[in-house]
C-alpha cells in the first residue's frame, strides 16, 4: 500500500478535544451535560457503596452475638421439650395407674370428657 493513497487523519488528543471531532462521522453533542449525569451517578454509586460497607460491617458485629443467642434460644427449646415429654410420660403413667387401680371411677370419667369432646363438636360452626 502506499502512503500517499490513504487519507491522512491528523493526530488529535480525544482527552483534550470535543468526541465530534476526534470521531469523525459522530454528530455535535452537548457532552458537558452528559459528563454531568455521568459525574452524579458516579457520586450516589459512591455513596451507595459507603452505605452498603456500613450496613456490612454492622452486620459482621452483631452476627457472632446473635448466633450465640439462636445458640442459647434452642438450648432453651430443647430443654423445654425434654421436661413436656417428662410431664406428659408422668400423666400416662398416673393414668395407667389409676385405670388398674380404680378401673369403674376411671371408665366414668373418660365417658365424661368424651361427652365434652362432642358436645365442643356440636357447637363448633362447620
Amino acid at each position: 500500500m502506499d502512503s500517499t493513497s490513504a487519507p491522512q487523519r491528523p493526530s488529535v488528543s480525544s482527552a483534550t478535544t470535543p468526541l465530534s471531532v476526534a470521531v469523525p462521522g459522530l454528530p455535535a453533542l452537548d457532552l458537558s451535560k452528559t459528563l454531568d449525569l455521568q459525574k452524579q451517578q458516579l457520586e450516589i454509586y459512591r455513596e451507595l457503596l459507603e452505605a452498603l460497607a456500613a450496613s456490612e460491617h454492622e452486620s459482621a458485629t452483631t452476627f457472632p452475638e446473635l448466633s450465640k443467642s439462636l445458640v442459647n434460644h434452642i438450648g432453651t427449646l430443647h430443654k423445654l421439650k425434654e421436661d413436656l415429654q417428662d410431664i406428659f410420660t408422668r400423666i400416662r403413667a398416673l393414668k395407667t395407674h389409676f385405670r388398674g387401680q380404680y378401673p369403674e371411677i376411671y371408665d366414668y370419667v373418660q365417658s365424661l370428657h368424651v361427652d365434652e369432646l362432642e358436645d365442643e363438636d356440636e357447637g363448633a360452626p362447620a
